[in-house]
């Protein structure tokens, strides 16, 4: 906005990406929700470091841009929603969430090709054991996560009127590294469960973490709206240097870390559809309707 006020014709940025490779991180950019006025481009790491030397030197630098970069019309999309029902409490809900698009350079594998595994994995275990869950385990992979959650948005609305029967969320999105830490955001009541919940999955390495979690992007709007949520932190060492890049590909993913993601994301949803405490509610007196630039896809003026 700086640059544009000041008369730029573009603005170029270092891609936010860890990759020594020349591809770029990939995303969009907005000014209080509404398209930048001007073109705006992200350099890879190696290129921007060109650069930089370049303009080191003090002669001028010309750039040539070339980009076809636009918004197009919003088009129907669906969330995938598929569940076992509970035995004792079927109207309370576990959410287990991951989402089902990605940037379209790679192949989505990390992001979220792998969430939607781990959740999906998990709950096809519980099944293979014959669990009948006391609450029903509900798995929702959320449409456009990417480009303004608006899957996620769609269904804290439709879900509006239950959502005090949502008693906690857990939310794959951070690639398929091994679970290293378990935080939550619950009730302070609710802790004893949580520290029971950790005993249980520390033999797979994890460490208990606090009681701050988000929860992921897609849970955001019911977290907003009371919903207690669980976080299963992921190591992501090397997420950014394949995060919305051509490198977001399959050989990313590791067999062995992918399993652990799936048992630990199989005990945390039997502990929370079975346990007969609940986790309380979060306090959104001071969320003041929630507003955040990525609520809707950026608009033109």
């Amino acid at each position: 906005e700086l640059a544009e006020n000041r008369g730029a014709v573009a603005t170029v940025i270092r891609s936010v990406g860890t990759s020594v490779h020349r591809m770029p991180h990939t995303g969009g950019m907005s000014i209080g929700g509404k398209t930048a006025g001007i073109p705006a481009v992200a350099l890879a790491n190696a290129d921007a470091d060109i650069l930089a030397y370049q303009l080191s030197l003090g002669e001028p630098v010309s750039l040539s841009l070339h980009s076809t970069a636009r918004f197009l019309p919003s088009e129907m999309s669906a969330n995938v929603i598929g569940e076992i029902t509970g035995s004792d409490k079927p109207d309370e809900v576990v959410i287990l969430a991951a989402h089902l698009d990605s940037w379209d350079l790679g192949t989505g594998a990390i992001d979220d090709g792998a969430g939607v595994a781990i959740v999906s994995a998990a709950t096809r275990v519980l099944l293979d054991m014959g669990i009948r869950p006391r609450r029903t385990i509900r798995v929702v992979l959320f449409a456009n996560e990417e480009f303004g959650l608006s899957g996620a948005l769609a269904y804290a609305k439709a879900y509006a009127g239950t959502v005090d029967k949502h008693v906690i969320g857990m939310e794959a999105d951070f690639g398929a590294g091994s679970v290293w830490q378990v935080s939550s955001g619950v009730a302070e009541s609710a802790l004893p469960i949580i520290d029971v919940l950790h005993q249980l999955l520390a033999p797979l390495g994890i460490e208990r973490g606090d009681n701050e979690s988000g929860g992921g992007a897609d849970l955001m709007p019911l977290r907003a709206a009371g919903m207690p949520v669980l976080g299963l932190t992921q190591d992501g060492t090397h997420y950014f240097d394949y995060h919305h890049t051509p490198d977001d590909t399959l050989d990313k993913i590791d067999p062995a870390a992918l399993t652990q993601n799936v048992a630990a994301y199989a005990v945390s949803a039997y502990i929370a559809a079975m346990t007969d405490h609940d986790f309380g509610r979060l306090d959104v007196s001071g969320n003041g309707g929630w507003q955040r630039d990525c609520e809707k896809p950026p608009k033109r003026d």
